[in-house]
């Protein structure tokens, strides 16, 4: 059945207090031809793996820029051999020698224990040590965890802190406030901070924003909030955009087509709950014609991307 998976706001919102990743390549960068061109850019600058040497050097003599900037080199395969345990240690020596990023870095390592160690504790010992060292995304970081209460005792005054700072560094961490705010029933500080974070074009933001307007029963913002934040990637909230339709609780120009192009948009960023939205479309003919064969196709992706009432429809 069409739009089986109602979007809860409280699965929207858990989101809104993820750890910020350090900034990396969105694509794998191939491996240098003699160690002349290939560079990758990271949250500090441009990295090149012919500089692979001066970036040891600099390391070893007790700059923690350098251990960063070669544990790039490592974590990506570039000019040396991948090797992701390597570039955690690297991360934590460039913390110990001061550098801000290495810590957040080294924090994300052992928070999705991508080096093969989990820690959760350890990961927000490495973001304070990063916030201590004035580092923002660090700072976001700690204050999410503090939010959370994941690694660290629960404290709201402490996240608030850590937050603030984490924006008074230039880091846009005003949905992680936002949502704290949220948690603590202050929803027009919550909101206040949702809208800050979408108009710096964070996705999040925006669909938080969205969520707490619908709860208020603002039907005409969330629908437009919901757009943004679809308009920058979240696949989810084109899902609640949708959704909004389908359930009348505002009609927009053309209504079918809107709900067939918003279905599209989320499959096409993966989302299984959009592609099985779409195919329920093509199989009745909302907002398009009926086609069983691409029915049938996006039925079969979204049973790919783990929905079971999609299994179970081309069964």
């Amino acid at each position: 059945m069409k739009y089986k998976y109602i979007l809860m706001v409280g699965a929207l919102l858990l989101a809104g207090c993820a750890a910020q990743k350090e900034v990396e390549p969105k694509k794998l960068v191939p491996k240098d031809m003699n160690g002349t061109t290939t560079s990758t850019t990271t949250s500090e600058g441009t990295v090149y793996a012919k500089d692979k040497g001066y970036y040891a050097s600099s390391c070893q003599s007790g700059n923690g820029q350098g251990c960063r900037d070669l544990s790039t080199l490592y974590e990506l395969g570039l000019g040396v051999p991948k090797n992701i345990q390597k570039a955690l240690q690297l991360n934590e020596k460039g913390c110990s020698l001061g550098n801000g990023s290495a810590c957040s870095r080294a924090g994300n390592y052992y928070d999705d224990g991508r080096a093969g160690i989990k820690n959760k504790e350890k990961s927000a010992s490495y973001y304070m040590e990063g916030c201590k060292l004035n580092y923002g995304i660090a700072c976001n970081n700690i204050g999410s965890r503090y939010t959370n209460g994941t690694g660290v005792v629960k404290n709201a005054g402490l996240a608030e802190t850590y937050l603030k700072k984490s924006i008074s560094l230039g880091n846009n961490a005003y949905s992680n406030l936002g949502f704290l705010y949220e948690s603590m029933g202050d929803t027009e500080k919550a909101k206040t901070n949702y809208k800050k974070a979408c108009d710096l074009k964070d996705p999040l933001g925006c669909s938080n924003l969205a969520n707490v307007l619908k709860n208020e029963k603002q039907y005409t913002p969330a629908y437009n909030y919901y757009l943004n934040a679809c308009n920058l990637s979240k696949s989810g909230a084109c899902n609640s955009a949708s959704m909004m339709i389908y359930k009348k609780l505002l009609t927009p120009p053309n209504p079918n087509q809107t709900m067939f192009r918003l279905d599209s948009n989320s499959c096409e960023m993966n989302n299984k709950t959009g592609c099985s939205n779409l195919a329920y479309n093509y199989e009745k003919g909302v907002g398009t014609v009926i086609d069983n064969k691409k029915a049938q196709k996006y039925y079969k992706k979204s049973c790919k991307l783990g929905d079971k009432s999609s299994c179970k429809k081309l069964k």
